[in-house]
This record gives C-alpha cells, sequence and structure tokens, in this order.
C-alpha cells in the first residue's frame, strides 16, 4: 500500500510540475492563449503518465553509484524528450523552429524542478529516519542502565 501511495503522490507532484511549467510557458511566450481546459488537463494527465513511466531508467537491483546516477539521469532526459515533444507537437503544444528549442528547454526545467523536489523529500524522510534511529539507540541505551 506505501507503494502505491508513493507513486500516486509522485504522479501528483509530476502533474503540478508540468502544470506550473506550462503556466510559465504560457505566460512568456503566449499570454493570450485560450486552451480547451479538458483536452489539455487531460493530455497534461497523459505527460504526466509518461514522464512517471519514464522513470523506470533508474530502475536498478542495487544502489547507484554518483556516475550510474548522472549516466541515468542523462539517459531520463532523453527519454522524456523523444517521448515527450513528438506527442506535444501532435497535440499542437509548438509548431516550429524556436518552438521546439523553448518546449525542450521548459522539459529540461520540469526536470530540474522534479529533483529539486524528490531531494528535498528524501532530505526529510532520511531526518525521519535517522531520528528513529536515535530514539531507538536511546531506548537502548536506557534498558541497559
Amino acid at each position: 500500500m506505501k507503494t502505491i501511495a508513493l507513486w500516486v503522490r509522485r504522479y501528483i507532484m509530476v502533474y503540478g510540475i508540468i502544470m506550473l511549467c506550462t503556466f510559465l510557458m504560457c505566460l512568456l511566450f503566449n499570454p493570450a492563449a485560450e486552451l480547451p481546459v479538458v483536452a489539455f488537463f487531460g493530455r497534461i494527465m497523459v505527460f504526466a503518465l509518461i514522464a512517471l513511466l519514464s522513470l523506470a531508467v533508474y530502475h536498478a537491483k542495487e544502489e547507484l553509484s554518483a556516475r550510474a546516477w548522472w549516466v541515468r539521469t542523462v539517459l531520463h532526459l532523453l527519454v522524456l524528450e523523444a517521448a515527450l515533444l513528438p506527442l506535444a507537437h501532435h497535440w499542437g503544444f509548438w509548431q516550429g523552429g524556436t518552438d521546439i528549442l523553448v518546449y525542450a528547454g521548459f522539459i529540461l526545467l520540469a526536470k530540474v524542478l522534479w529533483h529539486l523536489a524528490d531531494y528535498s523529500l528524501n532530505v526529510r524522510t532520511a531526518a525521519q529516519i535517522n531520528e528513529k534511529i536515535r530514539n531507538n539507540r536511546l531506548s537502548r541505551n536506557t534498558r541497559k542502565d
């Protein structure tokens, strides 16, 4: 059950990051844009699902070394760009020329935001685990005395 909750939380986080990047992109490059709300939200839900599924490149049986993590991070960015750019073009989110560079840049921005959010969650989780370990050690030491 915890695994399902983790993936639902990740999906919501990815969806939110994509929505934030979309807002910034529209604000900076097309503030007069009008979006068909239902179709747009549905497409962003598909984007978030693809982004979440692409995290499979990080799957490993053992803990990744720093080098392996960076290699997979670059690979993940390439997978995201390869999957999302053609789909975004098909849906008319970008037309050509510099649009593709802007869209690719916002995919990169979304990935950076994901890593920042994921890092902050991992730091908080690590702090909670360390606190539990400290409490267990203290309670064991108290029982011995």
